[in-house]
């Protein structure tokens, strides 16, 4: 189980290594106490290897293994910081370009790591230890397969890690800020998919409504073409005007009642559009059949407009 995992914390001094067992992993120990401490001395790379070689027979392959450096093998020195406030990552170069300049060492010849001054806050604190030494026991750790997590030293409740942390810890950063990006994008480009989806489904069902309403329109004016052979002027009106009306009638502009009176046919409806009303209307006005339109009233709900027209039949 998780829980189980064990960490085994090694004392490094030029010529002993200490090291003790720890079972709970969230545990950090960085102080060299002497209690419980298992020795193993050594003179050369050959006893370390031996020594390596040992921890792999005796722990298993999830086992964390951290590496506590003597200060003996380490170099210390304060650096003070620009005016100009650094990102993280700048930082990192800041120092790197101060490393020789610190120690009178090349850079590249070195492992670094830093941390600010508890006192004081425009002085950072730079750690360093020789980059072959560190690659030995990296390339050790990885030659028997065990898992290295820690490489440093601690001073005044801090921790000094060799390691690449900081640039693991940048990368990291960076995927999960493309994950966030990527998930954000996609969930506009559903919503906005859904969005589309059900502005067609409600284009079509419009549509749908027009062609029926357009489909009884038709229906009754044939009805009164063939069942009226002498109508009344009442009669011609109704054919009249519902013959204009599906002809005039825009695509946008569907009709729910049809009211008649003698020289006066008022229509209620529905349509999502000012505009095509008042086209309609004004199409309406043209017509000599016609002597006078106008919209009554205009009522919103939604994307919905509820109108009611009154239309004046000439002789």
């Amino acid at each position: 189980m998780l829980f189980n995992k064990k960490r085994i914390i090694i004392y490094v001094e030029p010529t002993v290594l200490r090291y003790r067992i720890v079972n709970a992993v969230k545990q950090h120990t960085t102080s060299n106490a002497s209690e419980d401490l298992i020795v193993w001395n050594y003179q050369n790379e050959a006893d370390l290897a031996v020594f390596i070689d040992d921890l792999q027979k005796k722990f298993s392959a999830r086992t964390e293994f951290e590496l506590n450096l003597d200060i003996n093998l380490t170099q210390m020195q304060q650096l003070a910081l620009p005016d100009v406030k650094l990102k993280f990552n700048e930082l990192s170069l800041y120092v790197e370009a101060n490393i020789h300049k610190l120690f009178q060492l090349p850079a590249k010849s070195v492992f670094f790591d830093f941390a600010y001054a508890t006192e004081q806050k425009k002085q950072i604190t730079v750690v360093i230890a020789e980059r072959h030494y560190i690659e030995n026991w990296i390339n050790l750790f990885n030659k028997y397969g065990l898992l290295l997590t820690f490489v440093g030293c601690g001073f005044e409740n801090t921790k000094i890690n060799f390691l690449p942390w900081r640039q693991e810890k940048q990368t990291k950063q960076q995927r999960q800020l493309i994950f966030v990006a990527t998930s954000v994008i996609g969930a506009i480009g559903c919503l906005l998919c859904y969005l589309w989806m059900q502005a067609q489904n409600e284009l079509q069902t419009y549509d749908e409504k027009r062609l029926q309403q357009q489909g009884i329109t038709q229906k009754l004016t044939e009805e009164l073409m063939h069942d009226l052979p002498n109508p009344s002027l009442s009669q011609k009106q109704i054919q009249q005007s519902l013959v204009l009306l599906s002809q005039q009638l825009p695509s946008v502009i569907w009709l729910d009642c049809f009211y008649y009176e003698p020289q006066k046919v008022k229509i209620e409806g529905q349509s999502f559009s000012y505009v095509e009303l008042t086209k309609f209307n004004q199409s309406l006005l043209t017509l000599k059949n016609i002597s006078n339109s106008q919209v009554k009233t205009i009522l919103s709900n939604k994307n919905h407009l509820f109108f009611e027209m009154e239309i004046m039949l000439s002789e």
